[in-house]
């Protein structure tokens, strides 16, 4: 048999050759695949008081069409413009649809924005992709007391990110939409003092402010040096949730408190996530214009638990403070009265009094009995006082409480030391 080497080697290397410029094409002539572009709009941000500018018209939305290496492909201006398929030249590309009007800090501006995952499109392919956007920014608000309307000549709140700022004035009800980040904050109340003109400052941040999140900040103050507060609430689709008090100013309270100036607006009787020993807490709120100091208050569960504070704890106006018998309850600030107080899960009568002489003849500044009518206690979740009704006549009835619908860490349901859930 004759050998034909140098043929077999020269049709060999041909085929490698060939084949090897064919995986060099450009993915252009490797084939197309056609693709079918969708926008999702997601709307996360819940009203609080003033109406939030939460609707865009997905028809004008850009889309942008990037490769996977992140090189730009294609632009469409507006959604509208595209054709219902879109042709491309097999590879992965991954698309992003925005809102087009992003601004570090705006009035009712919300911006959009989403991107896929990669997306493969080999040749002869036809698919359909969601472009899921949601909002981008964070939100925030401003709510002046009655008290700052009424005791104020003139006032307004800044609110600033980076270079950017908004100004909220006494008359202003929009939203303010900014970039997730710090947001500092500065209030300037104006008033007369007798009759020269005099001026109350606020400052304070909120660190990190995340997109989808909503922030009503109200602005709290009285003239002179009474006291003042800012008090900043979250509001998302998850939750409601008091992120920070920031004062200045702040006269706390000397001698004795008065009746129904610190209310119990919050009580964790029967835990399910934690036993009894572990989970139990319950909730002071400050009803006054002035600090608390709640060292040496007495707490009392009928009259077989008595348990005297011993800590220095200074509870702000209109601030919630919680009180457990464990450091395990639940994550963030709280005072532990440990084995002197628990709390049953039928019925009891739960208060707070002044010291007075010796911790046994103080005045009562609160008093409340759960477990009875409208007071059934839940399983696993709190006994929650409707925030719209925090003060000492309202927090008596039945009438305005209900079980806790937020999850804390536990697992179970309530919100110690934070703004209680609204009762429906």
């Amino acid at each position: 048999m004759k050998k034909h080497w140098p043929l077999y080697l020269f049709m060999f290397l041909s085929a490698t050759i060939c084949s090897c410029k064919k995986d060099d094409l450009p993915d252009e002539e490797k084939g197309k695949g056609r693709l079918k572009i969708e926008i999702g709009l997601f709307i996360q941000v819940n009203e609080i008081s003033n109406s939030l500018k939460s609707t865009h018209s997905v028809e004008n939305f850009h889309i942008e069409i990037y490769k996977s290496d992140g090189d730009l492909f294609k632009v469409f201006d507006k959604a509208s413009e595209m054709t219902e398929f879109i042709e491309l030249p097999s590879g992965t590309y991954f698309i992003v649809a925005h809102s087009g009007n992003q601004k570090p800090a705006a009035f009712d501006n919300p911006y959009y924005y989403g991107r896929t995952e990669n997306i493969t499109i080999a040749n002869n392919d036809q698919k359909t992709v969601i472009v899921n956007c949601e909002l981008a920014n964070c939100v925030v608000s401003i709510v002046y007391s009655d008290q700052v309307k009424n005791s104020f000549t003139n006032y307004q709140t800044v609110i600033r990110r980076g270079t950017d700022s908004l100004v909220f004035s006494a008359t202003e009800t929009r939203a303010g939409y900014f970039d997730p980040g710090d947001l500092d904050i500065k209030a300037t109340l104006n008033y007369l003092k007798g009759s020269e003109p005099a001026t109350k400052i606020l400052t304070g941040t909120i660190s990190n402010a995340q997109p989808k999140k909503h922030y009503e900040i109200r602005v709290d103050a009285v003239p002179d040096n009474s006291g003042a507060a800012i008090q900043i609430n979250l509001d998302d689709s998850v939750d409601s949730t008091e992120i920070i008090a920031l004062i200045e100013d702040v006269d706390v309270l000397e001698g004795t408190v008065p009746e129904g100036g610190l209310i119990i607006s919050e009580i964790m009787a029967n835990p399910a996530a934690l036993d009894d020993a572990t989970g139990e807490w319950f909730e002071i709120y400050n009803a006054l214009q002035k600090a608390v100091n709640l060292k040496n208050l007495v707490l009392r569960r009928d009259e077989a638990n008595i348990h005297i504070i011993s800590e220095p704890i200074i509870v702000l106006p209109g601030q919630c403070y919680a009180l457990a018998r464990n450091d395990t309850s639940f994550e963030g600030p709280k005072y532990v009265y440990g084995t002197s107080i628990t709390l049953t899960n039928t019925s009891a009568r739960l208060s707070i009094s002044n010291y007075g002489t010796d911790g046994t003849d103080g005045s009562e500044i609160f008093s409340v009995t759960y477990g009875g009518s409208g007071f059934a206690v839940p399983n696993g979740a709190s006994l929650s006082l409707n925030p719209l009704h925090l003060n000492a006549v309202d927090a008596q009835s039945g009438n305005w409480w209900c079980t806790a619908t937020s999850e804390y860490n536990t697992g179970d349901y309530g919100t110690p030391g934070k703004t209680n859930d609204n009762c429906n």
